[in-house]
C-alpha cells in the first residue's frame, strides 16, 4: 500500500509541477521576432515570399525592386511607372499588379490597396504584399485564421536554434495538410483520431508520435509535455482557437489553420502551413498540383443538371452536407446540384425531405464498418428507409457508399480534396470518364481500396 500511495503521491506532483510551472513558461520565454518581407503574389494562390528588412525610408518600389532582385524576376512598367508585369506575368482584364498592406487587429487582419506605393514609406510595415488581383479577398492571407503572422517560426524544416522542428498538430486534416508539405518526420504529438499515413499510425503505436487529447477536447497539459516547437491547430473548432491563445501566453508558438469551405481555404492552409515550417516552396508545388487535378477532373466532368447529396448516415433522419461544408464544395466544384444548398453547414432532415427533393444520385459516408462485398452492399441498401428508396436515384441504382478509410477521406477537409472530387465525379458521371479511359471504372461502394480507383492525381498529392 505503501508503494502504492507513492506513487499516487508523485503522480500528483508531477501533474501540479506541469500547471504550476506551464503557464509560466511565457513570462520567461523570448518573444518571437517577426520576420519582415515581401509576398509577391501572381494570383491563383501562386505565392513567393522573400524575407528582407522594410527599413526607414524604403518606399514600396524599393521593396518590389528588393525582392525580385533577389528571386531573379524581371519587372516591367508603362510610361507612368506603374507595374504591368513581374517574372513576365503580365496584367490581366481585370486582375492588376498593386501593393498591399495589412490592417486591423487580430483576427480581422486583412489587407488595404495602397494608392502610390511611389511614394510609401514601408519602414513601419513587418510584411507588404506586391500582387496581381481584382480584389484583396483574393489574396494570399500574411496572417493565420488567429490574425498572427506565421513567417517567423522556421527555416527549412528547422527552428530558430538550426534544430529539427517538433510539431503537435490537433486535428486529422490539420495533420494531413503539415503531411502534404512535407512535415511527417517532424511531428512528434497529435489528436488521437489523425491516422494518415500508415507511417504516422506506425509512429502512434510505438511511442514515437504522442497523444495529445481529443479533437475537441486538446490537453494543454499533454502539448507542454510533448514540448513542440509549433502547434497546428483548426480555426473551425472554437477549443482550438482558445487553446492557441493559451500556448502563446505560455510561450509556445502557435498556428491556427482556416476552415476549409472552399478549394481556395485549402490552398491557403497548404501554404500558410509550409511557410510556417520554412518550407514555402514545398507549399506552392503542392498548390500547383492541387489546381492542376481539379482543372482535369472537372474538364471531364459534365453533370451540371444532376441532383445529388450526401449524408453522413443512412437513419431515416440523417445530417446532410449543406451550404458552407467541405462536401458541398465537392459536389459544386465538379457541377453538381446539391439538393440541400438551402441548409447551413451540416444539418439533420428528415425522409420526407429526402422524397420530396428527389435526388438522382445519393453519396452516403457509412460508419457502420468497411463495406467490401457485393451482399454487405446490397444489405445496406436494403435497410434504408422506403422513401429513400422511392427516388430515382435508388431506382437507378445510384446509390454510392464510401466506408472504412474512404469515409475518413470525405469526411476530413484536408489535402486529399482532389480525391475525394476525383471518386465522387467518377460514380456521378462515369460515362465520362469511361469516354477518356475505358478501362477506369468504379464500383458502388468503396472501403480502404479507394487508391485503385484514383487515376487524376498528380504525383505528390496525397491520396
Amino acid at each position: 500500500m505503501d508503494a502504492v500511495r507513492l506513487k499516487i503521491s508523485i503522480s500528483i506532483m508531477i501533474l501540479v509541477a506541469v500547471c504550476v510551472i506551464a503557464p509560466m513558461i511565457g513570462l520567461t520565454a523570448s518573444p518571437v521576432d517577426e520576420k519582415e518581407g515581401v509576398m509577391v503574389d501572381f494570383g491563383y494562390y501562386n505565392v513567393d515570399w522573400v524575407e528582407i528588412p522594410l527599413d526607414d525610408g524604403m518606399n514600396g518600389r524599393d521593396a518590389l525592386d528588393a525582392a525580385c532582385a533577389s528571386l531573379g524576376y524581371a519587372i516591367v512598367t508603362d510610361v507612368y511607372g506603374n507595374v504591368v508585369s513581374v517574372d513576365g506575368e503580365a496584367n490581366l482584364v481585370t486582375s492588376v499588379w498593386g501593393m498591399y498592406v495589412l490592417r486591423g487587429y487580430g483576427d480581422a487582419r486583412h489587407w488595404v490597396r495602397v494608392d502610390d506605393p511611389a511614394t510609401y514609406d514601408v519602414g513601419s510595415e513587418k510584411i507588404v504584399s506586391w500582387a496581381r488581383t481584382s480584389s484583396s479577398d483574393n489574396m494570399m492571407p500574411a496572417v493565420d485564421a488567429a490574425g498572427y503572422t506565421y513567417y517567423s517560426y522556421a527555416e527549412n524544416g528547422r527552428n530558430l536554434y538550426g534544430d529539427d522542428l517538433r510539431i503537435a498538430s490537433l486535428a486529422p486534416s490539420v495533420t494531413e495538410t503539415l503531411v502534404a508539405v512535407g512535415a511527417l518526420d517532424n511531428i512528434i504529438a497529435t489528436d488521437k483520431y489523425s491516422n494518415y499515413p500508415d507511417t504516422l499510425v506506425e509512429r502512434q503505436r510505438n511511442g514515437s508520435v504522442s497523444y495529445v487529447g481529443g479533437y475537441t477536447d486538446p490537453s494543454y497539459e499533454l502539448i507542454v509535455t510533448a514540448s513542440p516547437d509549433i502547434v497546428f491547430l483548426d480555426g473551425s473548432v472554437g477549443e482550438h482557437v482558445s487553446m492557441a491563445d493559451k500556448l502563446r501566453k505560455s510561450g509556445i508558438n502557435a498556428v491556427v489553420l482556416y476552415e476549409v469551405v472552399k478549394v481556395e481555404d485549402l490552398l491557403k492552409n497548404i501554404w500558410i502551413a509550409a511557410s510556417a515550417i520554412g518550407l514555402s516552396e514545398k507549399g506552392n508545388g503542392y498548390n500547383h498540383q492541387v489546381s492542376a487535378s481539379m482543372g482535369s477532373i472537372c474538364a471531364v466532368t459534365d453533370i451540371s443538371t444532376l441532383k445529388a447529396f450526401i449524408s453522413l448516415s443512412t437513419s431515416d433522419s440523417p445530417y446532410v452536407a449543406g451550404n458552407g461544408t467541405y462536401a458541398d464544395t465537392i459536389l459544386t466544384s465538379i457541377g453538381a446540384v446539391n439538393i440541400f444548398s438551402d441548409i447551413d453547414s451540416w444539418g439533420m432532415v428528415d425522409r420526407e425531405a429526402i422524397y420530396v427533393k428527389q435526388p438522382d444520385a445519393i453519396i452516403i459516408i457509412y460508419e457502420g464498418g468497411e463495406i467490401t462485398t457485393d451482399r454487405e452492399y446490397e444489405n445496406v441498401l436494403r435497410s434504408l428507409n422506403s422513401m429513400w428508396k422511392d427516388t430515382p436515384a435508388f431506382e437507378n441504382k445510384n446509390v454510392f457508399i464510401f466506408s472504412g478509410k474512404s469515409a475518413e477521406l470525405l469526411s476530413r477537409p484536408g489535402a486529399r480534396l482532389c480525391a475525394a472530387a476525383e471518386l465522387i465525379a467518377k460514380v456521378l458521371d462515369p460515362d465520362s470518364f469511361t469516354a477518356a479511359d475505358y478501362w477506369d471504372r468504379c464500383p458502388k461502394y468503396f472501403g480502404n481500396d479507394y487508391g485503385e480507383y484514383l487515376r487524376y492525381q498528380g504525383g505528390g498529392l496525397l491520396i
